[in-house]
């Protein structure tokens, strides 16, 4: 009885002490995690990953299997510490194919102990300010019911009004003698009333046929005008988060924009560039970059392509489409007048899903030539600026001087 009470207070203090260690390596780290997850996503995130595998090894766990001293000399620069003969760094170089890992020579002591921090943390919740429970409001509801009610208020008071006016007017008629009378005789007889007055009937008329012209014409001008048109796309790509937040030149996906008549859609194989190693989206996770990669045939667990495998391209949704009557060169509006995508495309940056922003039609563009300066700084063409300055008694050149209004420049 009293060796399993021994045996038994053994295995407490063995627990007790594992546990302690545990919480000593946690805490006692002199780094903040949260520094650290900043340094981590700017700096090792390409390559690693705390839970898995990628260009380099899962970096959870990394203090208890190196030592601090060690994981600093190699994070400031591996190669330094591999021409030192040091057994476990060369090692770590011909595991991973003598896959080179950039030095780092600008990161001080502390930050490389933050890094180390955070991969023992890991990501962990926010926690709310203050100590209050932590509660989740809910999204204001539009304000569309509250008018709703208020119409319906409105209509229910009208039609209270009504009734006490008729009840008046037959109160009326009874004191005069007269035979009280319904709504539907008094409208019966103010129709009869307005047929017979031929200057109402051509108002009426007139207003009507105004308005129905109005709504004909408007209707045959938005023909064709896409401006707002917002179509779900096979993969949710946020533009917001790439072009804006993370900076992507949007000629980067879109090469062809400054190269030729079209901007072209970005092929699978070029998304690859940047989601073989950004393997999470922080909107989305995993979902839909593992849809690009169903397209080509990435395999996320062997890290690699996979053999024979038959690609599927994205079936992308257009958005902008010009009618076929119309000629528009991309790479004349990008590259020799410089405008900007976002005088066409407006504020693609901060679009979460991509909309038509601008109208698109022939008189859109036709304002544009009108308004927008040509460069005039280019010696190659001075002559010609001279003869258009003294033509038009004025420094400004604009697209339409030049022939931006011809008919032929669009449609041939």
């Amino acid at each position: 009885m009293k060796k399993c009470v021994s045996r038994l207070r053994m295995v407490w203090v063995v627990l007790c002490v594992m546990l302690s260690s545990l919480m000593v390596s946690a805490q006692d780290l002199p780094g903040d995690p949260a520094n650290g997850r900043k340094l981590f996503n700017a700096q090792c995130a390409a390559c690693h990953k705390l839970d898995r595998r990628l260009v380099g090894p899962a970096m959870a766990g990394i203090t208890e299997r190196r030592s601090q001293e060690w994981l600093i000399r190699w994070i400031r620069n591996n190669a330094e510490l591999r021409a030192s003969g040091d057994k476990d760094a060369i090692a770590v170089y011909e595991e991973y194919n003598r896959s080179a890992m950039p030095a780092f020579p600008l990161l001080s002591d502390q930050d490389i102990l933050d890094i180390l921090a955070y991969t023992i943390v890991g990501d962990q919740p926010a926690s709310p300010a203050g100590d209050g429970p932590v509660t989740t409001q809910a999204p204001a509801k539009p304000e569309r019911g509250l008018n709703v009610w208020v119409l319906a208020g409105l209509s229910l008071f009208l039609l209270i009004l009504l009734m006490i006016l008729v009840k008046v007017k037959n109160t009326l008629k009874v004191i005069k003698g007269e035979e009280p009378t319904s709504v539907l005789e008094d409208f019966s007889k103010g129709v009869q009333v307005a047929v017979k007055n031929q200057k109402l009937i051509v108002l009426l008329t007139v207003v009507v046929s105004v308005f129905l012209l109005k709504e004909l014409y408007w209707g045959l001008m938005s023909i064709g005008v896409e401006q707002g048109y917002m179509p779900e796309q096979p993969i949710a790509f946020s533009h917001k988060i790439h072009a804006g937040e993370n900076g992507i030149d949007c000629k980067y996906c879109h090469y062809g924009a400054e190269k030729g008549k079209h901007s072209n859609i970005p092929s699978a194989a070029l998304c690859m560039n940047c989601h073989k190693y950004i393997q999470e989206g922080p909107k989305y996770g995993t979902a839909e970059i593992d849809k690009i990669y169903a397209a080509v045939g990435f395999d996320r667990e062997t890290q690699s392509y996979i053999e024979g495998y038959e690609e599927k391209p994205v079936k992308w949704v257009r958005v902008h489409n010009l009618p076929d009557l119309s000629y528009f060169n991309h790479a004349q509006h990008v590259n020799v007048a410089g405008l900007e995508c976002q005088t066409c495309h407006g504020p693609v940056e901060e679009m979460e899903v991509l909309y038509q922003y601008s109208e698109l039609t022939m008189g859109w563009c036709i304002n544009c030539h009108r308004e927008t300066e040509v460069n005039i700084e280019n010696g190659y063409y001075k002559d010609l600026h001279d003869k258009l300055k003294a033509k038009y008694k004025s420094d400004k050149i604009t697209a339409e001087m030049i022939g931006g209004l011809e008919c032929g420049k669009c449609h041939y």
